[in-house]
Parts: structure tokens; sequence; C-alpha cells
């Protein structure tokens, strides 16, 4: 039973992770690719940042009472005026997201012949039904669709690794490292505090490092895969193309998937705050609505918003993290 916890508890880090952004290569591509050689040195601190992270978050989460993101920012930042201020700029976030993920997802939809509201309210009509389990739902849907878009990203970049290199050297991976972490840790940590329910101590720790890791290892595929190109505006579309053909409709798929597992942890995590048990499945019909209303801006438009506001959020919450980490290894050195 710990391990098929760990596992579920993994892969909905992963998936919360896992975004319209990642799976189309060009978050990668921007934040590592363009340094060239020196962009591998990032992944890998990346990589340990997303470790580091998920396993205090779900530590936190399994051992005391953090039961939504507030209790995670509450426990974290102690005075009430930072709290009430982070937790509005996350609710603003979350909010965004949603409108981000099904905007990506009725692009996604509308480019397979669906008229674009319509396929927005496909969108977000699956998430609403996925998460009437609740916390349940959304890890039971990740345990199954994180890993076939695990297998699907690895493959396709394996299959483009024997194409040339292009290095384009620059200054400042490591800042870029902490950035993108810091970009991706506040959804994760949002979707994160809401598994109390889910967790043992064994699980908290395992689907932390394991979820951290497993994102490691799809950012350096998509690193790899991408530096001999990346050019594009969706650059895992050309590798899709370069290695698929005219069956790169099957990468669709897996964008579509990422983009579904993204918007179902800013949904949760939404409506585990501002709802109570009672309220919930109420509550996802309404952020929904709100959700539709927002996509109707666009996608391009909205990521222009969507990622300063996450950016806001994750200063506050990485420097919370650390001194919680400082603090409990003080501590233990004291004893």
């Amino acid at each position: 039973m710990p391990k098929t916890k760990s596992f579920s508890i993994a892969m909905a880090y992963c998936g919360a992770v896992i975004g319209a952004g990642f799976a189309t290569g060009r978050e990668v591509v921007d934040f590592f690719t363009a340094y060239g050689s020196p962009g591998l040195v990032g992944v890998l601190v990346a990589t340990g940042l997303f470790v580091w992270a998920g396993i205090v978050i779900l530590n936190i989460t399994h051992q005391e009472p953090v039961y939504s993101y507030i209790d995670l920012l509450k426990y974290l930042l102690r005075f009430r005026v930072l709290v009430v201020v982070v937790d509005l700029l996350f609710l603003a976030t979350l909010l965004v997201g949603v409108g981000v993920m099904t905007a990506a997802g009725g692009a996604i939809l509308a480019d397979w012949g669906l008229w674009y509201p319509g396929g927005c309210a496909i969108f977000l009509g699956t998430c609403v039904t996925i998460l009437r389990a609740g916390g349940r739902g959304f890890v039971k849907v990740n345990a199954w669709l994180v890993p076939g878009l695990a297998v699907m990203i690895v493959g396709l970049c394996l299959a483009k690794l024997a194409l040339p290199v292009v290095n384009l050297p620059r200054p400042g991976v490591y800042g870029s490292a902490l950035l993108y972490a810091a970009y991706n840790i506040a959804i994760a940590a949002v979707a994160l505090s809401t598994l109390k329910g889910q967790l043992n101590k064994k699980a908290a720790f395992w689907g932390g490092l394991g979820g951290g890791l497993l994102v490691g290892a799809l950012l350096l595929a998509i690193y790899l895969a991408t530096q001999s190109g990346g050019h594009s505006e969706i650059p895992m579309l050309d590798v899709a193309s370069a290695v698929l053909g005219r069956w790169q409709w099957i990468y669709q798929l897996t964008l579509a998937a990422a983009v579904l597992t993204t918007a179902l942890a800013n949904m949760h995590g939404l409506a585990s705050r501002v709802t109570g048990k009672s309220w919930y499945q109420s509550g996802l019909v309404i952020i929904a609505v709100m959700g539709l209303v927002i996509s109707q801006y666009g996608f391009a438009n909205l990521v222009g918003l969507f990622y300063p506001l996450l950016g806001l959020c994750n200063i506050v919450l990485l420097a919370g993290l650390c001194y919680y980490s400082v603090t409990r290894l003080t501590g233990k050195l004291n004893r």
C-alpha cells in the first residue's frame, strides 16, 4: 500500500508541473536549451529544487494541520498580513491558471475542428467530472495519465537525439534554473497541500523524491532533444514531426493530457481553498464558468499575465520553504 501511495503522489506532483509550457518544450528551450551545454547544469539544479520542495511540502502537509494551500502559507509565513497578500496572489494566479489551461485545451480541440468556445466548455466539463471525487479523483487520474505522458515525451526525445547539436552559450544559467523551479513549484504546492488524506510518512518522502526526479528526467530529455532546434513556438511538435511524421497528432493528445493535469491541479487547489467539503462540487462549477469566461481572452495574452503572477507567489513561498528547512536543520544540529 505505501508503494502504491508513493507512486500516486509522485505522479500527482509531476502532473501538476507538466502543463502546456512544459509539454510544448517552450519553457525548457527558454530556460535551459538557450544556454547550450551549461543548460545541463541548470537542469540538474532545477531537479534538485523540485526534489527538495516536493519532500518539504509533503512532509509539512503530512505532519501539520494542512488541508489546503492557505494552511501551508500560514504555517510557513507566520505573519498575517503577508499571508493575506500572498493568498490573494495565489487566488488570482489559480483562477487565471484555469483560464490559461482552458484556453490551451480549447485551442487544441479547435485545431481538430471544434468551435473554440465549445472546445473550452468540453475541456472544463471533463475537469469537473474528474474532480467530482475530490483529491482522490485528482490523484487517480494523474496516476493513469502521467506515466503515459512521461513515456511519450522520453520516447520522442530519445528518437531525436541522433540529430546534430547546436550550442548557444549565455550567462545566468543558475538564475534561470531558480526562476524556472520557482515558476512551477507554486501550482505543485497548491495541489500537494490538499493531499493530507492520501499521505503517510513514506509516501511523503518517496512521493516528493520520485515526483521531483521524474520532472527532472523529463526536463533532461526535452533539453537534449531540442539542442538542434527549439526556435519554433512549440518545439516539441517539431520533434514529433521529425519522429512521427503525419502521426504527430499522437503528441497533440499528449499535450492535451498535460494541459488537463495542470488544469485539474489549479481547479482542485482553488476549490479546496474557497469552499468547504459540502460546497466543493458547486465551487468547481463556479470556477469552471469563470475559467470559461477568462479563456476567451486567448492563450498567448493570458500567459503574459499568468507567469508574472506565479513568479510573485513563488518568491515568497520559496523563502518560506528555505526558512523552514534551515530552522529544522539547525534545530536538529543543536540537539
